[in-house]
């Protein structure tokens, strides 16, 4: 856990923070959420409601079908202009079919960490969660075989560079890996559906010692959730 990160978090009446999500469609939280609230959005109800951290300010810049390339292309307008204190970083599934090369995704990767130390921002990386096979369409059964790979050269980084990791599939490995759960968990093969992203949300809140069970934003209640809340 990065000291300042932990310091900022404890005190609502410090500073105001700028935290900002990069990414491709699964930032995006376009489509598959079906008009539920994304994990940026449920980090966003975390921070500046239920912490009271109210002038803090989260933004969502991810693009669907967005490779790191577009991250780089993209990064003034998308990153530098909005000065962000915090930037979380979700990309390399879309470089699986677009880039076909792992090398250069680590390479296209490390220059972007560059670019956000260069500014004094807090990168904090992620890896990617667990998706389906399906056997009609290539591009996704390319992801499914390549994934494991460069989920692992994310963690490589991050430990590399002393990175905060947010490790999406480790989680989704340990607790979906029934695949009734792990469908449950997805809106499409390889998109996170509501309750996938609630998993993220609270994959990250618990990465920051922010977690708390009993709140609204940990445990919703209802459609499509289907759960009551704890007591």
């Amino acid at each position: 856990m990065n000291d300042c990160i932990a310091k900022h978090l404890s005190s609502p009446e410090s500073t105001p923070w700028c935290w900002l999500f990069y990414g491709d469609s699964i930032t995006h939280g376009a489509k598959h959420t079906h008009g539920w609230r994304d994990f940026t959005e449920i980090f966003a109800e975390r921070l500046r409601w239920e912490l009271s951290l109210k002038q803090d300010v989260v933004i969502n810049t991810g693009i669907s079908e967005n490779s790191t390339v577009d991250l780089l292309r993209d990064y003034e307008w998308r990153v530098r202009h909005w000065r962000p204190n915090v930037v979380f970083v979700l990309i390399g599934t879309n470089d699986i079919v677009k880039l076909d090369n792992i090398g250069l995704f680590q390479d296209n990767l490390n220059r972007l960490l560059e670019l956000l130390q260069e500014e004094k921002a807090i990168p904090i990386l992620q890896t990617y969660p667990t998706i389906q096979y399906i056997q009609d369409n290539a591009g996704y059964v390319k992801r499914y075989e390549e994934m494991p790979a460069y989920n692992q050269a994310i963690r490589d980084i991050a430990q590399k560079n002393g990175i905060l990791l947010i490790d999406h599939d480790r989680h989704w490995q340990e607790c979906a890996s029934d695949p009734d759960i792990l469908a449950s968990w997805l809106g499409e093969p390889i998109h996170p559906g509501a309750l996938g992203h609630l998993e993220m949300a609270k994959t990250i809140f618990k990465e920051l010692g922010i977690y708390d069970a009993k709140a609204c934003s940990c445990n919703p209640v209802g459609t499509p959730f289907s759960i009551a809340p704890v007591k």
